[in-house]
């Protein structure tokens, strides 16, 4: 471990913990905006998770140069979890808001989880802020408003119409918690991939301890992260053997099954892997003037099937 920087005040209210890997550019933003808070009670802790760009030289000259009360710490890259774990080891805030290096915050971000603790100080009191794609620097796309709509992405749809969040949707790109709870109930290091491990530790606080998640909409942040519907169906790939390694952990919180009519489609493709490739070919093209399709859906739920079937 090195790169270990010392806060220069005294402990802030909220400490803002941010995993990263091989994003320096989008980190860099994700930090500038937060220099651009409208307030500056919080701290953030930064650990990069092994990457081999240019993200430690450009930590460091950020570090010098920030009038943020900023830390980072370098680990061997151990994947979203272990960084996070980490993080809310250094914490001195009482509060812990998680997000992701490419997640980009508006000016009121960070005050606005404040005021929901504040409001809400029992331990189980939660904050789930709004994740939205960002319009800046990249092209959105029909088909990443289908994924983001879909819940393929963040499932906020509902929870704009009214609804109640539950670890379902437990998103660590913006997600405020007691820092004494996170401790209580560390991440678990044991997931194949970086998926569902956030959800996972949602269902298990909910279940353990009692866990109220509070759906802040006006906490809004900006999701910089260019997507193709190739990208999503390798995506898909890793979030299987994650969610195969959930439900076994948990199989109670497994979904329904699949109907039959709809699990002797995804057969057809899961007993003739050949097809594939010309699937998702078609697919790809298909999406690009119709989105979404049947075709589109259904390549996407073969390849979290592929990856459910490989063992963790």
């Amino acid at each position: 471990m090195n790169d270990l920087c010392d806060l220069n005040s005294s402990t802030q209210s909220i400490g803002i913990v941010i995993p990263t890997y091989n994003r320096a550019d989008a980190l860099m933003v994700c930090l500038q905006h937060l220099e651009r808070q409208t307030t500056d009670d919080f701290e953030v802790v930064v650990v990069n998770d092994g990457s081999n760009d240019s993200t430690s030289e450009r930590l460091k000259t950020f570090q010098e140069q920030t009038s943020l009360r900023f830390r980072y710490v370098c680990q061997a890259n151990g994947g979203p979890a272990r960084a996070r774990n980490l993080a809310i080891s250094m914490l001195r805030a009482p509060i812990c808001l998680m997000i992701g290096d490419d997640i980009f915050a508006s000016p009121d971000f960070v005050a606005t989880h404040l005021k929901l603790h504040r409001e809400r100080s029992e331990i189980q009191v939660a904050g789930l802020g709004f994740t939205r794609w960002s319009e800046d620097g990249q092209l959105v796309t029909k088909f990443m408003r289908w994924l983001d709509s879909s819940g393929n992405q963040f499932a906020y749809g509902n929870l704009l119409k009214g609804a109640h969040p539950d670890w379902k949707h437990f998103y660590t790109s913006n997600l405020s918690v007691k820092t004494e709870l996170l401790r209580q109930y560390p991440f678990d290091v044991t997931f194949p991939n970086a998926a569902m491990e956030d959800m996972e530790l949602g269902y298990r606080i909910q279940t353990q301890h009692g866990l109220e998640l509070v759906f802040i909409p006006t906490a809004v942040a900006d999701h910089f992260h260019p997507t193709d519907f190739r990208q999503a169906c390798r995506r898909m790939l890793t979030v299987g053997p994650s969610a195969r390694h959930m439900y076994e952990l948990w199989p109670q919180a497994q979904p329904a099954p699949i109907g039959k009519l709809k699990q002797s489609i995804f057969d057809i493709f899961l007993r003739n892997r050949w097809l594939l490739k010309p699937l998702v070919l078609l697919s790809d093209l298909l999406t690009r003037i119709w989105c979404p399709n049947p075709l589109m859906k259904i390549a996407l739920k073969v390849h979290y099937l592929i990856g459910y079937s490989v063992s963790p």
